[in-house]
């Protein structure tokens, strides 16, 4: 006899199949409890953030290069861009044979004033000397850490530029005060080769006579005593005397060539003020006016040994008027010492100046190093500067 399973008691079974294949609701051999494991929670990974990288201090500044190699005009440095411009916005320039100048004062248009934050303190002997040892010792690399120091609070008698004439008066005026009110003179020995401010004639420049007395109507006056050179005879024409050169009351101005008082339109060489307790004696170069004009830099004993005044042997070079201000320090040339060891080359002082910026009202201040005068590795002509520079506000 055939026996039938009920289709309910088939699907029982194969559920029942089903179910212990997979283990689905069944205890393990390890947990007779027959409760649900807690699965384990893995957790969320921690992601630490990259800190900011604050740069060294060696990564704060700039270095900007500055070609001055052309003596004919002055090379001008801009620190907000960082360039060098030939508009009215530096801060910075340099002239080769001339200095370094501001552009604010008698130098510029603008309004830049500066001071000396941090200098060498040994670089001089007792008696104004280089002293070549400690030179050798700075370099760009052994001062920055000091120019790293400077802030903005390193110093505050912030100056401008004003006029340096290569004519002082000291040179040619002589006061007498043994008879109680000075009585003037001009000095005895003194002189100078003046090229004129056509850049192609020379004479011999002395101060002759000086008449300066006070009263009611004071009265400042000289005269001088000249030599042209006459370049057809390759000799120096007998001195003529000037014309009284009257400075009383204003400037006057003087034209060698034709032995003339002119004015200030004119193609002037010489010219006398008053300023202050000093009557500078001008030339129409240089920051004193747009001629050619200098004085020579002797390398005879004095002007009478001059036999031929382009003759680098016995006139090494020409010099117009300069700006003075707080580049002029501390070495000959401010930033520069002139042959610390006996050779023909600048030295970098590495003072470092902050100068200050108030154009339009809006204040920037910078501080600056001049770190070369040939170039980044010094191989460069003299006039390839090197600048370090930073913005501190």
């Amino acid at each position: 006899m055939t026996f039938k399973t009920p289709k309910a008691a088939i699907a029982v079974a194969i559920t029942s199949l089903f179910l212990g294949a997979c283990g689905g609701g069944s205890s393990s051999s390890d947990d007779s409890s027959g409760s649900t494991p807690t699965p384990e929670v893995t957790p969320t990974p921690v992601v630490t953030p990259t800190p900011e990288v604050t740069p060294a201090p060696s990564e704060q500044f700039s270095y900007l290069s500055l070609d001055a190699t052309d003596a004919s005009a002055p090379a001008l440095a801009e620190f907000l861009s960082g360039s060098t411009v030939t508009d009215d916005t530096w801060q910075l320039g340099y002239q080769k044979y001339l200095g370094f100048m501001l552009n604010g004062g008698l130098s510029g248009s603008g309004a830049v004033s500066g001071c000396i934050a941090h200098q060498y303190t040994d670089l001089y002997d007792t008696d104004g000397n280089p002293v070549v040892a400690t030179f050798s010792n700075l370099t760009k690399d052994t001062t920055q850490t000091d120019f790293n120091a400077v802030d903005a609070t390193a110093c505050n008698d912030f100056i401008t530029d004003n006029l340096k004439t290569h004519i002082k008066t000291e040179e040619w005026l002589n006061a007498d005060y043994s008879q109680g009110a000075p009585v003037y003179s001009a000095k005895a020995g003194n002189g100078w080769i003046v090229r004129t401010a056509s850049g192609e004639a020379y004479a011999r420049v002395s101060v002759n006579t000086v008449t300066v007395e006070f009263g009611q109507e004071t009265k400042r006056q000289i005269q001088l005593m000249v030599e042209n050179w006459d370049a057809n005879a390759a000799a120096f024409s007998a001195a003529v005397t000037s014309p009284v050169l009257d400075f009383s009351t204003d400037v006057v101005y003087y034209d060698i060539e034709s032995n003339q008082v002119v004015t200030g339109a004119d193609d002037w060489d010489l010219s006398v003020k008053v300023s202050g307790r000093e009557y500078p004696l001008q030339v129409n170069g240089g920051a004193s006016g747009s001629g050619q004009a200098g004085v020579g830099t002797l390398m005879v004993s004095n002007i009478s040994e001059v036999t031929d005044p382009k003759n680098t042997e016995q006139v090494y070079k020409y010099f117009a008027d300069t700006a003075e201000g707080i580049l002029s320090k501390p070495g000959s040339y401010g930033p520069f010492e002139y042959s610390v060891n006996g050779q023909h080359k600048m030295w970098p002082t590495f003072t470092t100046y902050l100068i200050k910026d108030q154009a339009n009202g809006e204040e920037r201040l910078f501080k600056v190093q001049v770190v070369s005068n040939y170039g980044e590795d010094g191989s460069l002509s003299s006039g390839n500067l090197v600048l370090r520079y930073q913005e501190l506000n």
